[in-house]
Parts: structure tokens; C-alpha cells; sequence
């Protein structure tokens, strides 16, 4: 059997009119394609995007009629979203294509269940009688993988989210009733990305879906308050909140969780009976320590095998807390200045006595707009004795990475690689990136001193 997998649009079309064709390329009056089954038909389909399935349905007549019913709805437009931004009247334009589209592809579908519905474009407020049917039509679907993404690429204000579809008191009442709590017991998936939802009807799902293993709330301005219980076990394996900028409270216990990824201010933070735990991630404000998280996850540091820091170099402080024997995996992603310091992660390396890994993504000014001095007393200099791989991304040769990655150089016993990206994180694949050739010859040249540091068993990559 052809691999699907491996196929492009193209593929598909070039293999479908071959098999038209009989073997000796001559015209074949058989529809081939009709005589595979619904199951092969149905995993072609659930290859392509839901254009390119539109696209090849005049192949075959069987296809026509299983169109209608395929189980996957991914309405991923959102490649089209830097245009918008610039381009106000193109943007009133492009919601109203992508409505009808939508709503075009929903009354023709007659499947009775769906594995996934994906909306993903710039929509807001104005739209919300639109995706109010869509929310009810996934869950009569009973769906088990939803997510609602109105990423606002288009908004000025700050903080985005101001004027986000909330999901309404008609949506809420619908899962509430008999048939849509039936309805909501398979779901396994659901990802929330600018949309205003409260802490209650986060709840609603948590206590009825028995199913619920991932789920994501992104840029909700309405979350105040959550707590991630339930009466019964959770079968949740994966939380992330991020920038949701009103919440205060966050309450969680999961025994199946595995990875917990939170991004947003100081909040007050409960964790316990998580005993599974192993991924964690925590970013925060520039203005924010990420002290606040450590003491409520002190009871499952020691588990943790990857750990992941979003936050500002000058506001890096880590308070006193009991070794992570098992952490494999430390990436962090720093904002700052040349003149700060990321030394102080030696006290996290020095707690990791297993780390293999470390990732690092730099934000770094020219300058620093705080004036400050870091304490690097406790610096001990202790021999690093796992550490094999380092990657470095957004390295600019300033002060602040080349005595880091100095101090790894002579610290780490075993090291086996290290590779330097020297492109701005943010810059890559746009034109910045190639509009500061002159910063990264520079950046270049401070690494390959470096490189004439390493051991020659070290495999050294400048990118």
C-alpha cells in the first residue's frame, strides 16, 4: 500500500489519475478509486487539509460521498494572518470569507461524530454569533479534539485579548444540558486561544469530561480564579496557562498530570497529588520572579526530568530548594541586557547532578535598561559532571553569554557538543535576520574564540 504519509497534494492527484489509467496508461472507463475502501479513502482524507480534500474529490465519485463525512475539521487559515495585520479593509475582507467557508463546509457535513475541530484565525467579538454555532455544532459532534484559536495578529492594543469572542451564557447552558453532557464525555482535547472563558466553565469540563487529558487556555482575560479538580480522578496529562493576565488563583491537583506549563504573572499557586509531574514550565512578566512557583512545586522538584524558564536575565533570584536528581533538561529562554548576568543558573546546574541538556534562547540588548548588580558570590565552580549538549540560540558575543558559556567550557567534564545559533531569536527567517550580517560576523568571531577554548573532544557548531 502507497504511504500516505509521505504524499503531498500533488502525489495524491498523480497516483489517483495513474490508477485511472490502467497499467498501460491507456484510459480505464472503471472508477479505480471507488473500488478502495471507505477505510483507505478515509486515511487518504485524513492527510490532507480540508481544501486539498475538496480539491481532489473530482477524481472519484465514492469520494464525493465521503466527503461529507470526514472526521477531521481543521480550518487552519492563520498563514494568511501577517497580511491582515497590515491591511485593515483586506482584514473586514478575509473574516468574511473565512465565515462562509466555515459555515459552507459545516452544512454540507453529515458525519455523526468528530475527532477534531480546529478554528484558527483572526476573529473577535464581532463574530461570536458565527462561532457560537460552530462551538454547539463540534459538540453535538461529540468532538473529541476542539480548539477555538482567534489570535488578534491584527490588534494595537495592548494588552492583546481587549476585544477577544467570550464564549457566551448560550454556549454554556448547551454543555450543561442532558444532551450536551453526553455530548462533552469524550472530549480529550481542548485548546483555548483568545477566548474569554471563566474559571466556572473550565471547571464544567474538567468535572464531565472522565476523558480530558490536554488542556489549554491562552490570553483569557475573563480567568480569575481555577481550580483543576475534580470529585473523581482526573485524566489530565497536560496543562498549560499562558498570559492570562486577570487570574489570581490557581489550584491544582491532578494525578495524572505530567506536564504543567504556566506563563503570567505572580499568582497564588497550590499544587498537590501530582505525583507524575515531570515537565514543567514557568515564564513570567519581566517584572516577576519566578521564585513564587518554586515553593509550591518544592514537593515534585526532584522529579522534574525537564525543566523550562521563560524570564529576565536581571531578575533571575532562585531561592534555597532540594536537588532535581532527575532533571535531564534545563532550557531557558532569557531577556536582558549585555551588561547582565547569567551566572546566577549556576545554582540550578549545581542542584541538576543528572543534567544532560542545556538550552538556551537569548533576548540580549545592546544595553541595559536597569541599573543593577548581580551578586555572583555564589558562584562555586563546581565540576559539572553530566552535561554532554549545549545549544545556544540568539548568542551576540556581548559579556553576558561569553563568560556563561566560558564557565560551561571549563566547568563540564564531559562535554560532546556544543552548537552557537548567532540569529536573534526573534529575527529568524525575516528579513532582520539578514539585515545584521555585521552583528553576526562579530557574534562569530567571539565564538570562535571559544571554540579555540574547547577540548578537542568537544564537537564545537557555529550557525
Amino acid at each position: 500500500m502507497t504511504n500516505f504519509c509521505n504524499l503531498c497534494i500533488d502525489d495524491f492527484v498523480f497516483c489517483f489519475i495513474k490508477m485511472e489509467k490502467g497499467d498501460q496508461g491507456k484510459e480505464d472507463s472503471r472508477d479505480r478509486i471507488s473500488e478502495l475502501t471507505d477505510e483507505i479513502l478515509f486515511i487518504i482524507l485524513s492527510f490532507l487539509t480540508l481544501k486539498e480534500a475538496a480539491n481532489i474529490c473530482f477524481l472519484s465519485r465514492r469520494l464525493k460521498i465521503l466527503w461529507p463525512h470526514v472526521v477531521a475539521l481543521n480550518f487552519d487559515a492563520s498563514n494568511t494572518l501577517g497580511e491582515l495585520r497590515r491591511n485593515g479593509r483586506l482584514r473586514k475582507k478575509k473574516r468574511t470569507w473565512y465565515i462562509n467557508w466555515v459555515n459552507h463546509v459545516l452544512e454540507s457535513h453529515k458525519g455523526s461524530t468528530l475527532n477534531e475541530f480546529r478554528v484558527c484565525f483572526d476573529l473577535d467579538w464581532t463574530c461570536r454569533h458565527d462561532i457560537d454555532s460552530w462551538f454547539c455544532f463540534a459538540i453535538s459532534k461529540r468532538v473529541r479534539k476542539l480548539e477555538l484559536d482567534f489570535e488578534e495578529e491584527a490588534e494595537e492594543t495592548w494588552p492583546p485579548g481587549l476585544r477577544s469572542y467570550s464564549l457566551t451564557k448560550s454556549c454554556f447552558n448547551y454543555i450543561r444540558t442532558p444532551q450536551g453532557l453526553s455530548c462533552i464525555g469524550l472530549l480529550d482535547s481542548l485548546c483555548l486561544r483568545f477566548v474569554k472563558v471563566s474559571g466556572e466553565v473550565l471547571e464544567h469540563f474538567l468535572l464531565h469530561c472522565p476523558l480530558l487529558e490536554k488542556l489549554v487556555v491562552q490570553w483569557s482575560k475573563n480567568l480569575v480564579t481555577l481550580n483543576v479538580a475534580s470529585s473523581s480522578p482526573l485524566r489530565l496529562r497536560y496543562l498549560e496557562i499562558r498570559s492570562c493576565l486577570a487570574l489570581q488563583n490557581l489550584e491544582i491537583s491532578a494525578p495524572n498530570l505530567q506536564s504543567f506549563l504556566y506563563y503570567g504573572q505572580k499568582v497564588a499557586l497550590h499544587i498537590e497529588n501530582a505525583p507524575l509531574l515531570t515537565d514543567v514550565l514557568i515564564g513570567g512578566n519581566l517584572d516577576d520572579e519566578p521564585a513564587f512557583a518554586f515553593c509550591p512545586l518544592s514537593g515534585y522538584l526532584c522529579q522534574l526530568k525537564t525543566l523550562t524558564l521563560e524570564m529576565s536575565a536581571y531578575n533571575m533570584t532562585f531561592p534555597n530548594f532540594p536537588e532535581l536528581t532527575n532533571l535531564r533538561h534545563l532550557a531557558v529562554s532569557a531577556y536582558g541586557g549585555y551588561d547582565d548576568d547569567l551566572l546566577v543558573l549556576t545554582s540550578l546546574i549545581d542542584a541538576s547532578p543528572s543534567l544532560n541538556k542545556l538550552s538556551l534562547e537569548l533576548n540580549i540588548w545592546r544595553s541595559s535598561t536597569y541599573n543593577h548588580a548581580h551578586n555572583t558570590s555564589n558562584v562555586t565552580g563546581k565540576p559539572i559532571p553530566s552535561l554532554k549538549v549545549v545549544e545556544v540560540i540568539g548568542f551576540r558575543g556581548f559579556k553576558i553569554d561569553v563568560d556563561f558559556l566560558a564557565y560551561l567550557l571549563e566547568h563540564g567534564k564531559v562535554m560532546e557538543k556544543i552548537t552557537i545559533n548567532c540569529c536573534h531569536p526573534s529575527w529568524a527567517g525575516q528579513i532582520l535576520e539578514f539585515e545584521t550580517i555585521k552583528e553576526r560576523e562579530r557574534a562569530r568571531k567571539h565564538a570562535l574564540q571559544l571554540k579555540s577554548k574547547s577540548p578537542s573532544t568537544t564537537e564545537f557548531v557555529i550557525i
